[in-house]
């Protein structure tokens, strides 16, 4: 199974905007009471940009889902 990690990216006026769930925001909202908003949009100038961004974490940004890994090892039993 894939985790439900998703980037998108868009063209803006003055580059590129990529827009995705963090990681770390969506680990606390699962320990803490308090909900906090993970989607994050982040304004690149270039693709040059984006593309280092996407290399140094999109690995963390689409990591398997806790549920995904659950159903999986079921299956294997």
């Amino acid at each position: 199974m894939m985790g439900e990690g998703v980037v998108k990216l868009k063209r803006a006026a003055n580059g590129f905007v990529v827009h995705f769930s963090d990681p770390e925001i969506v680990e606390s909202n699962r320990k803490k009471d308090r909900y906090e908003d993970p989607d994050v949009q982040m304004v690149f100038n270039d693709l040059a940009g984006v593309i280092k961004f996407l290399q140094n974490n999109l690995e963390k940004l689409v990591e398997e889902d806790e549920f995904d890994s659950a159903f999986v090892k079921a299956l294997k039993e």
